[in-house]
């Protein structure tokens, strides 16, 4: 039985590596049911258990968890490798107009899902939102939303922003160099900034219904 994770995980913890999909899946079963959370991390805490039942890990980490070199993180996190790192940013199209037909600001907010050693090439990613949206090139200009407008969009606020769980179902773009990680794992904030949550990538993508795109 491993420790509890939802106990703050120091500095210099070092715990084994995660080496395939079963060894996640068999710890993620036996975490404990945390005792206490943020609310914003008891969000997604809830949306994870629903969609994926004991298949998602939570980590309580150290808050001067940003000024960690990403070796470091994943050593914490007994993550595979730094490429598992990922982060989810809040894109606008700052040159979106409202259409009629649409719900209100509809196809105007994407979740963006990036690895931290990886890349956004804006051109790749507005031409897959224009071959989503039916918009003009004049039409679309992406570019990351005000911290304000992404904590009113998703419930969360920087370094804590999560695909899981957020308040408004924004459409989920996911790095397809994230689907070829071995073993096939992610790691992403979750909801707070000392919180982090690790999912397997195919079955986040089933499940929360993300659309994969080449954006490196």
């Amino acid at each position: 039985m491993p420790e509890p994770i939802f106990t703050q995980l120091p500095a210099d913890a070092n715990p084994v590596p995660v080496s395939s999909l079963e060894d996640f899946l068999v710890r993620a079963k036996a975490d404990p049911v945390p005792e206490s959370m943020q609310a914003a991390t008891f969000q997604v805490y809830n949306d994870a258990q629903k969609r994926l039942p004991n298949q998602c890990r939570f980590f309580h980490v150290a808050s001067d968890y940003y000024d960690w070199p990403y070796e470091q993180r994943a050593r914490v996190l007994a993550c595979p490798s730094t490429f598992h790192l990922c982060k989810s940013l809040v894109f606008e199209n700052t040159k979106w107009k409202q259409d009629d037909t649409k719900p209100v600001d509809a196809d105007r907010y994407w979740c963006v899902l990036v690895q931290y050693e990886g890349s956004v090439n804006i051109t790749k990613l507005e031409k897959a939102v224009r071959e989503r949206t039916g918009a003009s090139r004049k039409g679309t200009h992406l570019r990351i939303a005000p911290a304000e407008k992404s904590h009113e969009l998703t419930g969360f606020a920087t370094n804590g922003v999560s695909p899981v769980g957020m308040k408004t179902d924004l459409p989920i773009l996911i790095s397809s160099a994230i689907t070829e990680l071995s073993p096939p794992l992610f790691y992403l904030g979750a909801g707070h900034v000392d919180w982090k949550i690790a999912l397997p990538v195919q079955a986040f993508v089933e499940h929360w219904n993300a659309i994969v795109i080449d954006f490196s």
